[in-house]
């Protein structure tokens, strides 16, 4: 039988490594090599997406302010000529005439209610009929009876209230409050 000399597993082990270090330390630096791409094409790639969501967020952002701006200059726009029919029917005393303006707005896309106040705060015209003859103050801030400027504000978002003080030659004759629903905007990245 033969016996394994100990001096000769170390001495092969030894032989081992001497004939394949260098293969063994280009494969042990190539694996690193490949390790350290794929972690940092990781971390790049993450770092990309999150600067795209910011970016994205952003644009949206921008764009929900713009549409809020539009819809704003648009119903004030919107409330000018209100007032002038508004105004005219009030002073001949035609409340028929304003009740059927008001029936014909909420047939409108987005007009969910119309209340038309007199001077002195109480409803004589109403989309919903519940409000008649109630206090406009019960509804509405009690500020818009006073206001003398064509207001719209947004009070959720999307949500919108038109206030239209209807003036007379000498004096306030009333007041019109619409509330308006904007239609939801669809934002898109730009370039889409």
């Amino acid at each position: 039988m033969t016996e394994i000399n100990p001096n000769e597993q170390e001495a092969g082990a030894r032989g081992f490594w001497h004939r394949y270090r260098l293969p063994i330390i280009v494969a042990v630096i190539g694996i690193a090599i490949i390790g350290w791409l794929v972690v940092s094409k990781g971390t790049a790639v993450r770092q990309a997406q999150e600067t795209v969501a910011a970016q994205r967020a952003e644009w949206v952002k921008q764009a929900e302010a713009r549409q809020a701006g539009m819809v704003k200059q648009s119903l004030n726009l919107f409330g000018v000529p209100l007032a002038w029919a508004v105004r005219r029917e009030m002073m001949a005393g035609n409340l028929d005439q304003v009740d059927q303006y008001v029936t014909d707005l909420v047939k409108l896309e987005g007009v969910e209610g119309v209340t038309v106040a007199q001077a002195d705060g109480s409803v004589a015209v109403a989309s919903d009929r519940r409000h008649l003859g109630t206090a406009f103050g019960g509804l509405y801030a009690e500020r818009h009876l006073t206001a003398e400027q064509i207001t719209a504000e947004e009070t959720a978002p999307g949500q919108w209230l038109l206030v239209v003080p209807v003036m007379g030659l000498n004096a306030r004759l009333g007041t019109v409050a619409i509330e308006y629903r904007a239609p939801p905007s669809a934002p898109s990245a730009p370039g889409e």
